[in-house]
Order: C-alpha cells, then sequence, then structure tokens
C-alpha cells in the first residue's frame, strides 16, 4: 500500500490560512494580517510540541495508519477529520479514518491512545462523545470502530460501540474484554508463532589476522557468512531468512546478550539468540508466540519516530508497505515452520 503523493508546503499553508482568515477578518495583500498569522501559528504550534498528550496522540494516530495499511486486507485509507465540513444543527464528531477493505466493506475508525498501568484499568469514554461520533456514521451509512491502542503492551484492539460496558455517563472497557472483543482481523491481522529460537550468526575469518582481540576485548570483524536458524534447524531460503529477519527485529521474542566465539585469540563468530520472554503457554507445545502482525507493524514504525529522549517524529515519510511482514494468509513455511491464528472476535465474552 503507498501513500497518494501530496504537496503539503505548497497547499497546506494556504489552506490554513483561508481557515485562520475566515475567523480573524484577515485581508489578501494585507502585511500585518500575515505576520498575525504567522505569529499565531507559530505560538499554537510551540504549544501544541509541549503537549506530550497532543504529541502522543498524533503519533497514535499516524500509526495506525501504518499498521491498518501494512496488514495487507485495506484499499483505502483517508483521512476523514481534514477539510472544511457542513453539517445540520445536530452536534456531530469526525472519526479520523475511513477505511475500504479489499473485501468491499466501508467503516469509519476513531484512534485512541491508552496508556495503563495496570490490567485491571478500563479506557472511559464519555457517552455524548460517543453518540457524536455515532451520528457521523449513521450519516454516512457505515459502521463506526475504535482503535484503541494500549501503548504500554504494544496491543491494537478494534472494537464496536457494542463491545463497550456501560458505566452510566460513561461507556468502558478494560483489556481483557478488548482482547476478547478484538476485530482486527477484518483489517488482516494474525498472531504469529514460530519454534524457539531464532538466531543469526555472523561468521569472520580466523585467519584474518585482524580478528585477534586486543587488550580492551575489541577486535576488527569481516563478516564472511550469515547463517540464521529456527529451533535449530538452519533457514535455508531468502524469502523465510527476510521474514524470520523481521521476527527477530519486531517480535516480542528477547535476546541475551551476544555471545562470541574466539579461537587462539581471535573473534571466530557471535550471534543473536531470540526466545519468548514470558512463559505461560502449554510445555508440550513446540511452537511459540511471537507477537502479532499489528504489533510487530507498530514496533517497526516506533523504531523511526521514537528514541532514548522520547518522540522525535509524529509520522513518517514512507509508505505503508515498508512496515509489512509479507507472509501469505495460509502459508507455513519449510524451514522456518509458521503458524498463524486469525482471532476472532466474542461478543459475548463477560469475564
Amino acid at each position: 500500500m503507498k501513500r497518494m503523493k501530496s504537496d503539503p508546503e505548497k497547499f497546506d499553508p494556504l489552506e490554513l490560512y483561508a481557515k485562520v482568515s475566515s475567523a480573524q477578518g484577515y485581508k489578501i495583500g494585507i502585511d500585518g494580517d500575515v505576520d498575525d498569522f504567522v505569529e499565531r501559528v507559530a505560538k499554537s504550534l510551540k504549544s501544541a510540541l509541549e503537549s506530550p498528550t497532543m504529541i502522543h496522540g498524533k503519533r497514535t494516530e499516524a500509526m495506525f495508519a501504518h499498521v491498518a495499511g501494512g496488514l495487507g486486507r485495506c484499499d483505502l485509507i483517508k483521512q476523514e477529520d481534514s477539510g472544511a465540513s457542513f453539517v445540520s444543527p445536530d452536534a456531530v464528531a469526525i472519526s479520523d479514518y475511513r477505511i475500504v477493505t479489499k473485501a468491499g466493506d466501508s467503516i469509519l475508525v476513531e484512534v485512541k491512545n491508552f496508556r495503563m498501568d495496570s490490567f485491571n484499568r478500563f479506557y472511559t469514554m464519555q457517552k455524548q462523545y460517543l453518540a457524536k461520533l455515532q451520528r457521523y456514521a449513521d450519516m454516512n451509512k457505515v459502521p463506526l470502530k475504535f482503535a484503541i491502542y494500549f501503548s504500554g503492551v504494544n496491543q491494537w484492539m478494534l472494537l464496536s460501540p457494542s463491545s463497550f460496558i456501560d458505566a452510566g455517563r460513561t461507556v468502558q472497557i478494560d483489556f481483557a474484554h478488548a482482547i476478547a472483543r478484538n476485530e482486527m482481523a477484518m483489517l488482516g491481522d494474525r498472531m504469529i508463532c514460530t519454534i524457539p529460537p531464532l538466531t543469526m550468526t555472523f561468521e569472520g575469518d580466523i585467519e584474518d589476522e585482524r580478528s585477534k582481540v586486543d587488550t580492551d576485548g575489541n577486535a576488527l570483524f569481516t563478516i564472511r557468512q550469515i547463517r540464521m536458524t529456527c529451533g535449530g534447524n538452519p533457514i535455508d531460503n531468502d524469502v523465510e531468512q527476510r521474514i524470520a529477519f523481521y521476527l527477530m527485529r519486531h517480535g516480542s521474542w528477547g535476546s541475551d546478550g551476544v555471545p562470541a566465539v574466539v579461537v587462539d585469540g581471535k573473534l571466530k563468530s557471535f550471534q543473536f539468540s531470540f526466545d519468548p520472554v514470558e512463559e505461560g503457554e502449554p510445555s508440550d507445545q513446540s511452537f511459540r508466540s511471537v507477537g502479532t502482525m499489528s504489533s510487530m507493524v507498530s514496533s517497526a514504525f516506533q523504531e523511526m519516530t521514537v528514541e532514548e529522549n522520547g518522540v522525535v517524529s509524529m509520522d513518517v515519510g514512507h509508505d505503508p508497505s515498508v512496515f509489512q511482514l509479507q507472509i501469505p494468509e495460509k502459508y507455513k513455511g519449510r524451514s522456518l515452520p509458521l503458524w498463524q491464528f486469525v482471532l476472532q472476535p466474542n461478543m459475548d465474552f463477560e469475564g
């Protein structure tokens, strides 16, 4: 999936000026009006960039578009709440995205970021706000969905309004109910499993004198070969090596250290080995979950937008296809055995 080309530097400032102009009474050709516009925008932008809530919210909104596009079942993902809108007196709220799937289904999606500090905490939304979004969806005769990003556990949930729990003036949902009623499968989300460990070994040349380890533990290393394994067996084709590398890089498994092999004082090889971080799956089960595809796309997106000091970018210029884990839906693998689980929602789940 690719982003449609546009020229935001050329057209967006003019559109923003037109909107502010109508409110402030600006006139074209008046220098003072342009100066006032620039001052207002600079002040507003500075305030927004100093608001972690606004930054995280905008970044999550952008991330969802890449997640939905990277899952492979969407024909169209369009920002819905941009541009001028004119409505009847009834109060409405316009959702963030309009999505058309390859199956021909259309939905409106409102994106939310939720950082829960415990699994017992509820995401809460005012009924009045929900009613405004629902009214807009009803006008368009398409279903309304909420894409909630549980950021602490890197999980996306796509939920219908009926999935939420009534709480008087609000509706709410916790992680357990959200995961049980999750509809991300309609966008192509799947849980990917394989056999641990996944390893990547970099082989050098011990005949090369530069590979000798010095007193500080450093050595020059020339890579002669890269080997990958799954469950101890070699991954021997390019397609599955690419998939394995993606799973190692963006999956939920962890790597403890980088074991190195030194022969006669020379660095021969070093290895990255990835295993499940948490147990809890049946001990007689050979495969383990590496995570959902949506979580892995999110990890890839975060790699480009978050650094040690926090968020450095709210969006990226890449197409969603850059983040895509290209595994056919019924692909099982050969040297890289794969299990793919499509998790269907249970709307009757009560917990």
